[in-house]
């Protein structure tokens, strides 16, 4: 039985009468199995051969039929019809069109013969091309099901099989690539060979025809496709034959369909007998089909006319009754298509793209970010840290430092360009932040700018960036810029510092210097070292390599205090007034120094040990010597401990008599990221509302734990940020003094405390204002990230519940909105792995998790990805709405971002339904008018890629028009608006370019001004809410300036494209997009005519042709046009 399908607005054909024409399908055979009686059941066969293949005679079906219904004792009598097609198309004048217009005639005729014989059964069988004839006849039937004679004949199908019958490629270009290839194969008609310009009509009529197909519900289908042979030693040689229609085309991914792979050539897939493997048979389909129909003998048996009474449709969670998918086929069919396009996919994701041409053309480009943008200089910016008063000796190593890294003292400018470069290595504990803290405070006024940059982890060097760029006054927190554009704004600003003159005659000073401290994976800081400029770099790093990262960097290897200096900052630092600094003092102090290495960490924390002791120096020395507790750290000698006896014997101490709360807060730092750690996230348990309580949550159990950890020297504090910071180097000693068990509770406690103050992330609202409390936090989890993965092995036996998923897939929202949806992956893979691991299918968590791939993936154009994400979301999404009967934004969502995914794929006729689909269930819902905005975008858009310019103008014309009305013109509500007016903007080109192919100037000029207009007003809608250095303004810059070089104003133009390539800076996710504006601007270029432009655009050219052959590796050297580019890009930045 089929359910009708409720109309979806989709143009449809409604049957006429027409003329009298003999009926296209004759009797063949009558294949009497028992006598007939009431009680028995008749069936029809419809054969429909294929376009220049074997015909019905050859098919040896007969055989396989009787075969099929011998053992069923209903079936009494099949009748066997074959279809002759009316068409008589020569090489010269086939066309898709017509050949599909003869599925008219089937329609008819197959429900003249079930009006006739209302009780029979139907059995489809297309072979090749006559399966797709069928396709057309049964899709033609279904929108018109308003018509009793098609409302009898779905009534009556049974069951259909398609014998190398083509459906759906990769694609819906390759769609029609892959017909035209079966159509040459069989009948020598050579369509569009040899073109790069496949024609949109075509494209659409095809993958129209496969979409509506898809849209009929519950027929048993059984796909036959060719598998590889076995192949000779010849074929070995010289290559077999390839497949015509393989699984991936031949399959409807449908959840009543069967695949039957044969190792047959494509003309013989019609030979019943052979269409069978080790465990199947078209035989056994066919049996199948004549055994429900024994079953349902109530449906086939009764009145003499049936009554055929409205069929219930009406499913909410379901409202245009889209056919049900096959989730395992429907991947599989993505995976088996795309495999080679995934790997490269991999390597992409693995590597940021290097281009030699970067410096010369991007960079250039990159100054325009900073048109009308001066740095307020000075500028003086070091985190967390103040002048350290107890800073003692290293004298020589900043001595050093300055020769690498001053500027000339005359001007505050170096004599050339170079950038200056100096790395600090050492082991932890040694000083080496110590060294660069001095260093950034004594020499500051030698520097118009001056940046402290925590390198430890992508997600904290990528905040402290956007930072810099606030501090500098280039952007605003209020501009909403994402963490990529502000590192491309600081960039292109260290290659090319310009600043403000605050006073009149006052000298500037535009040298910079950058402290990347704690980069102990120097990979972290690659992609923020500037290449070119007026400044400085120095870094402190474990890794000593990092002397040698710059071709014309130094650096220095920090060893341990000395005797002298390591005994004086001891004095200092536990000398009292009430404490003479005696001759024994001074030789204690000596002792304590070289017990302790002379690490400067250590001294420190022994001090904070003696301080709060109350001790002298020699009362200390005394207490040592004496100490039987500490017996086992007198004679440590192994290698594990090498080099860090004294750092190892400070924490011993200083740990020994901490408080319970306080060692208890301490092992929560201990698993955080050391940097800026903002006092909020213990305070916050204070009002903990799930009852958790530590032992520290109370105000005043904090403030006695901080106060202890501080006076310890264990930790320090900002007062003015109520932030704490605590060294790498005592995390580790905290974490190594824990046994698993309670390395593994306390990493749990701290997830918690995270999870309870981070802000919710929406993918629909995308809200700016928890953006600062992110910032802070995501470092963190970053931290919880990287310790995880360190201890997965250890902790395997533990229980795992859904928090660290949940703050993962937190991690992946936030870094999506930012601008850094490369990075948003990893968390996410951590996410995954979590719940595979422990089995974890809590909703909607796992649903949201794959909803946050699917924007991590069209983001970075990885649309195999998103489509995968998309279908195990939409699922998700379908089964916990089933559980509750009722549809939700969730689902109405997960419809919108499918289509999506099937834009992506180059699938819009899949992907119109789904966005319908999800218009349909927003409509059954009271929610925010604001929610419509994607989905009707995006049909709009659909509709617009499909070439129906009249469906997509008034889809988007009355969005544009709706959003009006609730919020004004050119709202900043949402940049949904924007949206909506690039893709109409768009529309109206599209039709302005039809209008001048049929000879229409004066219309073709309305429609382009229409254009124009749009697309300006587009530029304001996005700039007042994304921002202007977003990739959406990116996108519509790229468009403007389209419009400019059609007006031939070419300045405008060149400027337009490099406020776009700017924007897209050499960011490896928005690849695609920047060789497709550099295409642009070269051709642009060279159609100027002068040298100089010709030389520009061969380079910008070059430049395209680079990065398009790094996208698509595999392609073959062809003649390019801007379509070619245009393709490249989701369709949304068209």
């Amino acid at each position: 039985m089929v359910r009708q399908r409720k109309s979806t607005g989709l143009s449809s054909t409604t049957f006429r009468p027409t003329s009298p024409r003999p009926s296209s399908l004759t009797l063949n055979n009558v294949i009497q199995l028992r006598p007939r009686d009431p009680v028995t059941i008749e069936t029809s066969v419809i054969a429909v051969p294929g376009y220049g293949t074997p015909s019905i005679k050859k098919w040896k079906v007969n055989d396989e039929l009787r075969r099929a219904a011998t053992g069923v004792p209903s079936i009494s009598t099949l009748h066997i019809f074959v279809h002759h097609p009316s068409y008589d198309l020569g090489s010269d004048e086939f066309s898709w069109d017509q050949f599909l217009k003869t599925g008219n005639d089937l329609a008819e005729d197959v429900a003249a013969l079930a009006v006739e014989h209302p009780h029979r059964s139907i059995i489809f069988i297309g072979h090749c091309l006559g399966g797709v004839l069928l396709k057309q006849a049964l899709a033609l039937v279904n929108q018109n099901l308003h018509d009793f004679r098609f409302r009898s004949l779905l009534e009556c199908v049974s069951g259909i099989v398609f014998l190398g019958t083509p459906h759906s490629s990769v694609n819906d270009r390759d769609t029609l690539i892959r017909h035209n290839e079966i159509l040459y194969n069989c009948a020598k008609i050579a369509l569009h060979r040899g073109s790069e310009r496949l024609p949109p009509h075509d494209v659409t009529l095809l993958s129209n025809l496969a979409q509506k197909f898809e849209q009929l519900a519950n027929i048993p289908v059984l796909s036959v496709y060719e598998q590889s042979q076995m192949r000779s030693q010849v074929q070995k040689i010289f290559g077999g034959k390839k497949k015509v229609v393989d699984e991936q085309l031949a399959s409807i991914r449908s959840q009543t369909e069967r695949l039957l792979g044969v190792a047959l050539p494509h003309n013989e897939l019609c030979q019943f007998s052979l269409l069978k493997d080790d465990q199947y048979s078209a035989e056994d389909f066919l049996r199948s089909i004549f055994k429900t129909l024994d079953e349902n003998l109530k449906l086939s048996t009764g009145q003499s006319t049936p009554t055929l009474e409205p069929l219930n449709t009406h499913d909410p969670l379901n409202p245009l009754n889209l056919g049900s998918v096959d989730i395992e086929q429907e991947i599989k069919a993505s995976r088996l298509a795309s495999e080679e396009e995934r790997i490269i996919q991999k390597e992409l994701s693995r590597r940021a793209s290097k281009l030699s041409l970067h410096s010369s053309l991007v960079s250039t480009a990159a100054e325009r970010l900073l048109e009308t943008r001066k740095a307020r200089l000075p500028c003086f910016s070091l985190a967390q840290y103040l002048p350290n008063p107890n800073f003692i000796g290293r004298e020589n190593i900043l001595k050093a430092i300055d020769d690498a890294l001053l500027p000339s003292e005359s001007s505050g400018s170096p004599t050339g360009s170079n950038i200056r470069y100096y790395a600090l290595c050492g082991m932890g504990g040694i000083g080496k932040t110590d060294v660069a803290v001095e260093f950034a405070f004594s020499r500051r006024k030698r520097f118009g700018a001056v940046f402290w940059l925590e390198a430890g982890g992508i997600s904290q060097i990528a905040a402290d960036f956007g930072r810099v760029a606030e501090q500098l006054g280039l952007t605003t927190f209020e501009e909403g810029i994402d963490l990529g554009t502000s590192k491309e704004l600081v960039s292109a600003w260290l290659e090319n510092p310009t600043s403000e003159v605050n006073a009149p005659g006052e000298v500037k000073n535009e040298s910079w210097l950058l402290i990347f401290d704690n980069a102990d994976n120097l990979d972290v800081i690659a992609d923020y070292l500037p290449h070119r400029g007026n400044g400085s770099i120095l870094i402190t790093t474990r890794d000593p390599e990092g002397k040698h990262y710059y071709d014309t960097g130094s650096g220095f290897d920090v060893e341990p205090l000395s005797s002298t200096e390591a005994a004086n900052l001891l004095c200092k630092l536990t000398i009292r007034a009430e404490t003479a600094e005696t001759e024994d003092e001074q030789e204690a102090s000596v002792e304590v120094a070289k017990t302790l290495d002379g690490l400067p960490l250590a001294m420190t924390q022994m001090a904070g040990f003696i301080r709060r002791r109350h001790l002298s120096l020699r009362e200390f020395v005394d207490l040592y010597a004496n100490d039987a507790r500490y017996a086992e750290i007198h004679g440590v000698s192994n290698s594990l401990l090498d080099h860090r006896y004294g750092f190892t014997l400070a924490t011993a101490y200083n740990f020994r008599e901490l408080e319970t709360p306080t060692m208890d807060m301490l092992k929560a730092l201990a698993f955080l990221n050391p940097d800026r750690i903002r006092e909020q996230i213990f305070q916050h348990a204070f009002k903990a509302k799930d009852g958790k309580k530590y032992s520290w949550s109370s105000p005043p159990a904090y403030e006695k734990a901080r106060f202890e950890l501080i006076s310890s020297s264990i930790i320090k504090r900002n007062i003015n940020r109520k932030e704490l910071w605590i060294h790498r180097i005592i995390q580790a000693e905290v974490r190594a003094r824990m046994d698993e068990n309670d390395r593994y509770e306390t990493f749990k406690a701290v997830m918690a405390l995270l999870v309870s103050l981070w802000p919710p992330g929406n993918l629909s609202s995308q809200a700016s204002r928890r953006w600062d409390l992110c910032e802070d936090l995501l470092p963190h989890l970053e931290r919880l990230y990287q310790i995880y993965t360190e201890n997965a092995e250890a902790w395997s036996g533990f229980d795992i519940d859904t928090t660290l998923p949940t703050l993962m897939n937190e991690a992946g929202i936030y870094c999506h909105e930012r601008g850094f949806s490369h990075e948003g992956k990893v968390y996410m893979n951590l996410a995954f792995d979590l719940c595979k691991s422990a089995n974890i299918t809590q909703q909607p968590l796992l649903g949201d998790m794959h909803l946050t791939m699917t924007a991590l993936t069209n983001e970075t154009n990885d649309a195999q990805g998103c489509l995968e994400h998309n279908i195990h979301c939409l699922a998700m999404r379908k089964a916990e709405a089933e559980k509750n009967g009722n549809p939700d934004l969730r689902l109405a969502f997960a419809h919108s971002q499918m289509g999506i995914a099937y834009m992506m794929v180059k699938k819009p006729a899949r992907a119109i339904e789904f966005f319908k689909q999800s218009i349909a269930l927003l409509e059954a819902l009271e929610v925010d008018p604001d929610e419509f905005g994607f989905p009707v975008c995006n049909l709009g858009c659909g509709y617009w890629v499909q070439g129906q310019l009249e469906e997509a103008d008034k889809t988007l014309t009355d969005l544009i028009k709706q959003r009006e009305e609730l919020w004004g013109k050119l709202d900043s509500v949402s940049y949904k608006t924007g949206r909506a007016l690039q893709a109409l903007g768009n529309v109206k080109a599209d039709k302005a370019r039809a209008q001048e192919r049929n000879g229409l100037t004066q219309e073709a000029q309305s429609l382009w001004q229409e254009s124009f207009v749009i697309h300006s007003d587009c530029l304001k809608q996005y700039e007042s809410t994304v921002g202007k250095f977003n990739h959406r303004t990116a996108d519509i810059c790229h468009k403007l300036a389209e419009h400019h070089i059609r007006l031939k104003e070419h300045q405008i133009a060149q400027d337009y494209l490099d406020r776009a390539l700017s924007i897209w800076g050499n960011r490896p996710w928005f690849k695609n997009e920047s060789a497709r504006s550099s295409f642009l601007r070269g051709t642009h270029l060279l159609s100027l005519g002068d040298p100089g432009s010709i030389k520009k655009g061969n380079h910008w050219l070059a430049r395209a042709k680079e990065l398009r052959r790094e996208i698509l590796p595999n392609e073959k050297p062809r003649s390019l046009a801007i379509e070619d580019f245009d393709e490249l890009v989701i369709f949304w930045s068209i």
